[in-house]
């Protein structure tokens, strides 16, 4: 085991630092802690550990003191130091004491499991006789790092040479499984070797959980985002990993570079609504764009209108493009209430759930034909994208509207929209939205439902319900709850309606029956 000694002047940091890694799955073990340079200096006489994690600000000897030291007693040490964002100066210091890396506060868990992993082989070849070298890469890593979360231009900015506007790239790796950590670490360093040599361009640094590139001058347009994109993927890809990375827009002065860098990571975290293989840098949204088609022109906007609803009465009536236009429609709606992952994959399986359940209600003869389409929610589930997540469920949708419209074509609408009101005579039933199902102009819609039928579409529909109420009410059922059953809300309304068509009050009927 590679022996470990940790300093740092704070209990609870030390302690979390020895608990919060499983220090024997990855070759080392904590042979024991110090809270200030002198005890540490104490430790590394008597135990000889191969590696130190010290604070870089300590009182009495600072971390840069206590290095000086460890190195004079043993010039093969490896060292890691950690620092917050105040300390920079001291962290570019430390880069001359040939230092291993550095972890910023509050340590990052799998940060430092990526450094124990790279150093790991580091140290074996010490112990037959090698011995650290300076790292130029980690020396540049250190200045990057400084101007993008200090917020300041200044000595850091000049040492990069960097002199005008510049822009942060993020990578996020995706996909990876427990155990993948050397594909994680081979890819960062095929990255780091190749902006290495690209350094005329940028400059590579890591920030756990990401990698990231900042770009000595910001990416001009479309096609040079698409080509970089390019450029990553052919290296990712060699491990067979995917990725996801973001562009944080130009910093017009190198004072933003810090507001490019936050603006790279929320898209990262917005991933989910982006496009697919491609750099994410702000582009149009196609969520946002408004979630209900346009009515007929004159038509009064309808707010009552329902997309799930009408989502079930394309799906009934084998309107398959109808259904995937609605799905998308819903998609958007449940993208504008609430921007969240968790949140639109919940309601798309309670959508989709909801809509089967109640057509194999009104429909069991469809059952067995449902049963054997596959459910697309555990892929949905598992979706990176909410374009591939509306593909999986626009096209089930779609595949079950053709099972329950086979048979059907056009010129039978007028049939399928009775067969629907006998089914449907409870809900919210309006010509318009049928209309939008069928793909008609509603006013047409309703010429033609007058003309086949002989009657118009709300006449119909009163006498449907109403035949149904009456059956309701002779067996006994309340008034007001057969203005529900039959989808009148108010039954003042169900009250006036019945009697224009019975000539008695439900009231009366009920007791004549």
């Amino acid at each position: 085991m590679i022996k470990v000694l940790i300093v740092d002047d704070e209990p609870k940091l030390r302690e979390g630092l020895r608990t919060l890694i499983p220090w024997e799955e990855y070759g080392y073990s904590v042979a024991a802690t110090a809270a200030n340079g002198y005890e540490a200096l104490d430790r590394f006489r008597e135990l000889a550990p191969q590696l130190v994690i010290a604070d870089i600000r300590m009182p009495g000897m600072t971390g840069l003191e206590l290095i000086a030291e460890l190195r004079s007693l043993s010039p093969a040490c490896h060292v890691l130091i950690l620092s917050g964002y105040a300390d920079f100066e001291y962290a570019k210091q430390a880069i001359s004491y040939h230092i291993d890396g550095y972890l910023l506060k509050p340590v990052d868990e799998e940060e430092l499991i990526s450094y124990l992993q790279e150093m790991r082989q580091k140290i074996r070849l010490g112990e037959r006789g090698g011995s650290p070298a300076p790292d130029p890469a980690r020396a540049v890593e250190v200045l990057v790092l400084e101007l993008l979360q200090s917020g300041q231009a200044g000595a850091a900015a000049d040492k990069l040479g960097l002199t005008g506007s510049c822009e942060v790239i993020l990578l996020e790796l995706t996909g990876l499984h427990k155990g993948e950590d050397a594909r994680e670490e081979q890819v960062r360093r095929q990255l780091e070797q190749h902006w290495q040599e690209q350094e005329a361009r940028g400059f590579f640094f890591t920030l756990s959980p990401y990698m990231g590139i900042l770009l000595k001058q910001p990416l001009p347009d479309d096609c040079a985002r698409a080509a970089l994109w390019q450029e990553l993927h052919r290296l990712v890809s060699q491990e067979g990993l995917e990725f996801l990375a973001a562009a944080g827009g130009p910093a017009d002065r190198l004072e933003e570079a810090r507001q490019s860098l936050q603006t790279a990571r929320a898209r990262l975290e917005d991933a989910f609504f982006g496009q697919k293989k491609a750099l994410l840098s702000g582009q149009p949204d196609p969520w946002n764009e408004p979630a209900d088609r346009p009515g007929d022109p004159g038509e009064e906007p309808d707010p009552e209108r329902d997309l799930e609803m009408q989502l079930l009465l394309a799906v009934e009536a084998g309107s398959s493009g109808a259904a995937r236009e609605l799905t998308l429609q819903i998609i958007r709606q449940l993208v504008h209430t609430r921007r969240e992952e968790s949140y639109i994959k919940d309601q798309l399986l309670r959508i989709v759930s909801s809509t089967i359940a109640r057509l194999e209600a009104a429909n069991p003869e469809l059952r067995p034909l449902i049963a054997g389409q596959a459910s697309p929610m555990g892929e949905v589930y598992s979706s990176g994208y909410l374009h591939d997540a509306e593909r999986l469920v626009s096209g089930y949708m779609e595949q079950i509207a053709r099972l329950a419209g086979s048979g059907s074509g056009r010129g039978d609408e007028i049939k399928r929209i009775t067969d629907l009101i006998q089914r449907r005579y409870n809900e919210n039933l309006k010509l318009g939205t049928l209309a939008e199902v069928f793909n008609y102009n509603s006013a047409y819609l309703g010429k033609m439902f007058k003309t086949q039928v002989g009657e118009h579409f709300n006449t119909y529909l009163d006498k449907v319900r109403i035949e149904k109420a009456k059956q309701l009410l002779a067996q006994g059922m309340k008034v007001y709850e057969v203005a529900e059953q039959v989808g009148y809300m108010n039954a003042d309304y169900f009250n006036a309606k019945f009697r224009k068509y019975v000539g008695v009050s439900p009231s009366a009927f009920r007791k004549e029956n």
